[in-house]
């Protein structure tokens, strides 16, 4: 590992249950914003055991809370990593408890500096956890986000994640369908493909996520590249028409998709921790995001998955910066992230 690489050892050693809340980086840095953050990892460990034990929740056989619920150190593989999505899928069922983990995700979030923030999250997981329609799941996430957001000053905005597989169409559908059910607020921003990037998805998903954007006017953002399928970048421009990429770390490799990712003026959401976390960039290379600054690919340092790693974002910017960023450049990225943040009327 090169100097200017994260020394993850050091710096995901074993914490206490709480998350860092502040740091000499978001001192100096000021306001942030985070475009890629999922809400389920977004959760802090103590929130989600109470909600477990309130829940009697019966946990997968073989998962031990103390193994498997956090992720410190680099996995062996992106399976590995998702493990703590076990029992992450299994809560909330009770309404009071979707409130209880937003606002603990909140909480951290203003902690950490952030300012505005899209939040990810699978709606029709959900609706089968809490027993209701998408359409009153949908409901309940805008409420409940929207009252934790107000509670620290945050401007959120939803995005609507889709899981690749052969449900794909079909889970869109639902979500747009609830979506227009509420009369198509602007809690919600954007859509996005997640998931296994080895899985086929439906022929038509491509289009229905093409014609979600030209018809709602919502973000497009796919996760690819980020488990060494560079094509999958490709793919999400030009099929998919994606506004911006989750992760496309294998995009470094390959300096036609760092072109392309120029050209059509794509953002690529950069997770450092995650992204060594996850093995997406190993312990023996440095991070691309070097590569993108020196392609012209505009970029945003976000956090990924804070709860599962108990870091925020002020630590993913502690990890740009060991990877090259100057605080200067974690300053601009305030302003990247308004110009490719889904939430209109940013200032």
């Amino acid at each position: 590992m090169n100097e200017r690489q994260l020394d993850l050892p050091g710096m995901l050693d074993a914490s206490s249950e709480g998350e860092r809340q502040d740091g000499p980086v978001s001192a100096s840095v000021g306001n942030c914003a985070e475009l890629h953050v999922h809400l389920n990892g977004a959760i802090p460990a103590s929130t989600i055991k109470n909600i477990l034990a309130d829940e009697t929740t019966v946990l997968p056989r073989g998962f031990e809370i103390t193994r498997d619920l956090l992720r410190l150190t680099p996995c062996k593989s992106l399976a590995a990593y998702l493990t703590p999505w076990q029992i992450l899928r299994l809560f909330p069922r009770k309404r009071e408890n979707l409130d209880r983990l937003c606002i603990a995700a909140l909480a951290n979030m203003a902690a950490n500096g952030v300012r505005f923030v899209e939040l990810r999250s699978s709606v029709l997981y959900l609706a089968t956890l809490q027993k209701c329609s998408p359409t009153q799941a949908l409901e309940r996430l805008i409420e409940s986000t929207r009252d934790a957001a107000e509670r620290q000053n945050i401007r959120r905005g939803l995005i609507l994640t889709v899981t690749r597989g052969d449900y794909g169409a079909t889970a869109l559908t639902a979500l747009l369908q609830a979506y227009q059910d509420l009369g198509e607020p602007d809690d919600v921003v954007g859509l996005d493909l997640a998931g296994d990037e080895e899985m086929s998805y439906p022929a038509q998903l491509p289009s229905l996520f093409r014609e979600a954007k030209d018809r709602f006017g919502l973000g497009i953002t796919i996760h690819a590249g980020e488990t060494g399928r560079a094509e999958n970048v490709r793919s999400a421009i030009e099929l998919f028409g994606t506004d911006r990429i989750g992760h496309g770390t294998a995009a470094s490799k390959v300096p036609e998709l760092m072109d392309l990712l120029a050209k059509e003026d794509v953002c690529v959401e950069v997770c450092p921790i995650s992204n060594r976390l996850t093995g997406a960039v190993s312990s023996e290379e440095a991070h691309p995001l070097q590569e993108f600054r020196r392609h012209g690919v505009p970029f945003v340092i976000c956090s990924d998955n804070p709860g599962i790693h108990q870091r925020g974002l002020v630590d993913d910017h502690s990890a740009a910066m060991a990877e090259g960023l100057s605080v200067g450049d974690l300053r601009h990225q305030f302003q990247v992230a308004k110009r490719y943040s889904f939430i209109e009327g940013l200032a």
